[in-house]
């Protein structure tokens, strides 16, 4: 698998205008990789969005409000996932969501 360095992982802020969307990258770190209780809380923080929040990863786009969708990923630890936003008002729940990616899911 290919390394994937900082700078690959986290693009700049950027302003959103109307009809853009924003996408950040990032991995599953967790040596579990993506179950239950962290797509739970994905999908807990992508529900207060104002628009739609996806999350991509080679194979497959999901919608990141729905549990099952984001458990059908069957994400293990090492894919890169990219988070997408689709209205600016929803990046701070993009930030949220990479964060929690970043930090192994809080459990590691």
């Amino acid at each position: 698998m290919k390394e994937i360095k900082k700078r690959d992982i986290f693009f700049e802020r950027n302003e959103l205008k109307d009809n853009q969307i924003l996408i950040r990258k990032t991995l599953v770190k967790n040596e579990l990789g993506m179950h239950a209780r962290p797509a739970s809380k994905i999908a807990q923080m992508a529900e207060s969005a104002v628009s739609g929040i996806w999350l991509h990863t080679d194979s497959q786009k999901v919608d990141a409000s729905s549990i099952i969708d984001i458990l059908s990923m069957c994400a293990v630890k090492g894919t890169l996932v990219s988070v997408e936003i689709e209205n600016p008002d929803d990046t701070p729940i993009l930030d949220q969501i990479v964060d929690f990616f970043e930090t192994g899911f809080g459990e590691t």
